[in-house]
């Protein structure tokens, strides 16, 4: 849409006290990235949501803008566009410790010396939370929680309401872990929700 390329950079003065900032893909590419260290500067956490594969995959083809994200919401294809990890055959996707391993070397691009999370949706398996914490000597914590079995509608809004709702979560207390599950619950209602994508019952 045109209206996305006229999205201005917020100040670091105009994000002071604010906590979280959710980037998705749509605006320009250096907005982006000046608006992710902005939102650094000013103390805040950075969320990311890739919104395509093409759009995933250039904007962290250099780590100016990745370095600065706390937490990335990739679907698989995302986050194998993300690294630069190639996919080793066609079924790499489908090997979950070839989907850990992919999320830990971008892990390892996300704000060095802090915490950095990635939530990965992997369709009927659930949902994979990589979490990297400590600092220079930092380790990955890997969990997947399985998804829950239900007669899906749409997938379309799935993932953008999961991480709203995650996000919601922790702002209201939750730790990463308890937030992945609110998320999840929250996800099952766009699923079976048959006349948009995000269901108005959240």
């Amino acid at each position: 849409m045109d209206a996305n390329q006229h999205i201005p950079t917020p100040s670091v003065e105009a994000l002071s006290g604010t906590e979280f900032v959710l980037i998705d893909s749509n605006a320009p590419s250096q907005v982006m990235i000046e608006s992710a260290a902005n939102a650094v500067k000013a103390g805040a956490s950075v969320f990311f949501e890739p919104t395509s594969v093409p759009k995933a995959k250039q904007i962290c083809e250099k780590d100016s803008f990745i370095k600065n994200v706390s937490y990335a919401f990739p679907n698989e294809d995302e986050l194998f566009a993300m690294s630069k990890i190639p996919l080793e055959g066609q079924n790499a996707a489908d090997d979950l410790e070839h989907v850990k391993h992919t999320a830990t070397s971008l892990l390892g691009r996300m704000r060095p010396d802090s915490p950095a999370h990635v939530v990965v949706t992997l369709g009927p398996r659930g949902v994979l939370l990589a979490s990297k914490v400590g600092g220079a000597e930092s380790s990955v914590e890997h969990t997947v929680f399985p998804a829950e079995a239900i007669s899906k509608v749409s997938s379309n809004g799935a993932g953008d309401t999961l991480c709203g709702a995650f996000i919601h979560a922790l702002l209201n207390g939750a730790d990463e872990k308890q937030a992945i599950r609110f998320g999840m619950k929250a996800a099952i209602l766009s699923l079976q929700y048959e006349d948009g994508a995000i269901s108005p019952y959240i």
